[in-house]
C-alpha cells in the first residue's frame, strides 16, 4: 500500500526507493546514460541538482513531467507510463503512475531543498499511439496528460508549457539549469 507523507503517498517499508526508481534487495540501482544525460527509464523518476540533465526515451503515451525550481537549481523528471494509482493493478511501484509519481517526486525535491512554492512544471508525450481507439477511455496518451495537468494543478505547481497529444512519440531532454525541454520527434527538435 502506498501512502502520501502529508497526505498519504510512502512506500511500504519493505520495499525500497532509491533516486525513486523502485530496488529490488539484491538488485543495485545504477542509472544508464545517453549523451552523459541520465536516462529515466518507464514508470521511474529521477531528481537531480543542476547542471544535471535527464532523458526520456521514446515517449508514446506515455508522459514526461518535468518539475523544478529554477532558484536552488533542483528538478526531476518522471516517466509516467499510466494515469491513476488508484485504478493500477501494480501497487508495488507508485511512480508508474501520473498522479501517484508527482506526489512523490514533489516531496523528494522538498526535501532536497527546493521550495513548494517556486516550484514550475512542464510536460510532454501523451500521444495516441493507436489510430484504430476512438474511445477516450482507451487513449492512454490522453488520460495520462490530463492526470498528470489535474494533479499539478491541485498541488499548485504552475504548468509552463507541454507538446503533449499527437500520434507521434518524442524523446525529451530535461536542463535542470534552466527548466527547458528539448524535444525530438518525428526527426523534428523544438523547446519548451
Amino acid at each position: 500500500m502506498i501512502e502520501r507523507r502529508a497526505e498519504g503517498l510512502v512506500t511500504d517499508e519493505d520495499k525500497r526507493v532509491t533516486l525513486a526508481r523502485r530496488v529490488d534487495e539484491d538488485q543495485v540501482c545504477q542509472a544508464h546514460y545517453v549523451d552523459g544525460d541520465a536516462v529515466v527509464g518507464v514508470g521511474e523518476y529521477h531528481v537531480v541538482h543542476a547542471p544535471e540533465k535527464l532523458v526520456c526515451l521514446g515517449l508514446g503515451s506515455c508522459v514526461g513531467i518535468a518539475i523544478f525550481d529554477l532558484s536552488t537549481q533542483i528538478g526531476g523528471l518522471i516517466h509516467a507510463m499510466l494515469p491513476k494509482y488508484e485504478e493500477g493493478r501494480d501497487k508495488t511501484n507508485a511512480s508508474k503512475y501520473a498522479d501517484s509519481a508527482i506526489m512523490l517526486m514533489v516531496d523528494e525535491l522538498v526535501e532536497m531543498g527546493a521550495r513548494k512554492p517556486l516550484l514550475k512544471a512542464k510536460i510532454a508525450g501523451g500521444a495516441q499511439m493507436f489510430s484504430f481507439i476512438s474511445s477516450d477511455t482507451l487513449n492512454i496518451g490522453l488520460r495520462n496528460s490530463a492526470v498528470a495537468k489535474e494533479t499539478l494543478k491541485k498541488e499548485n505547481i504552475p504548468l509552463l508549457a507541454e507538446d503533449v497529444g499527437g500520434t507521434k512519440g518524442r524523446t525529451i531532454f530535461f536542463n535542470s539549469s534552466d527548466g527547458s525541454i528539448r524535444i525530438q520527434k518525428n526527426g523534428e527538435v523544438s523547446q519548451i
